[in-house]
């Protein structure tokens, strides 16, 4: 995960003081008047009864079930995420693009190499690496193994699948032209530069804890709440 910027976001915890229950929010453009009751007319009810439409059938899906609770009650609060986690992530992002580009090199320096090839009436229809890899001059084999299979396994494999299509040959050496190298395997961890930062999971996961022991501090007592 990259961070750009100097700074990261603040970040924004609401947390409600209770399991919420669903809240009411009036979609028109009168947003002071807030009502926790749905009324429908009696004409309307008239109407719906002579169409044969069950009343029931007419509620929303979204309607609303149980007290309301106004937006205001549930006291939104705004967390600074302290600095030290910023540069905690900072550090992180920099170290992960570091670990990235290390990997890079090391496959770009460690290329897989063919050991086989399989062609059709002398034309090259499928080639396999040394790690078991394999491509398709064209469209590929339907049928084939998903398994990790050996190169000598997978090379037998798709001239076995191939046959029907003309004189099925496998190459072992002398290759004609082939697909071209492809890059090999990441590096491993021993050659990758270590983290010294925690991964961005744990890095919010304590900017979380942090919010919710700062929030429930500001937030009133029982007592001075019913006074």
């Amino acid at each position: 995960m990259e961070i750009s910027g100097t700074r990261a976001p603040a970040l924004a915890v609401a947390v409600p003081p209770s399991p919420a229950p669903q809240v009411a929010a009036d979609s028109g453009t009168r947003q002071e008047e807030v009502s926790a009751k749905v009324t429908i007319s009696s004409q309307a009810l008239q109407k719906a009864g002579e169409e044969g439409v069950p009343t029931d059938e007419m509620a929303s899906p979204y309607r609303l079930t149980g007290p309301a609770t106004l937006v205001s009650s549930l006291h939104p609060f705004v967390y600074q995420m302290p600095e030290a986690l910023i540069k905690e992530m900072e550090v992180r992002a920099k170290e992960e693009a570091a670990r990235n580009e290390v990997s890079s090199q090391y496959a770009r320096e460690h290329q897989y190499q063919t050991v086989g090839q399989v062609l059709v009436n002398g034309k090259l229809f499928a080639e396999v690496n040394d790690a078991g890899g394999y491509g398709f001059v064209n469209n590929s084999i339907p049928g084939l193994s998903q398994a990790s299979l050996k190169p000598q396994e997978r090379l037998e494999e798709i001239a076995q699948a191939a046959k029907g299509q003309g004189n099925v040959e496998i190459k072992y050496s002398d290759f004609v032209p082939g697909l071209g190298g492809s890059e090999g395997p990441g590096a491993p961890e021993s050659v990758l530069p270590a983290f010294t930062a925690r991964n961005i999971h744990e890095i919010f996961a304590a900017a979380i804890e942090a919010a919710e022991r700062q929030r429930a501090s500001t937030l009133p007592t029982s007592e001075s709440a019913g006074s």
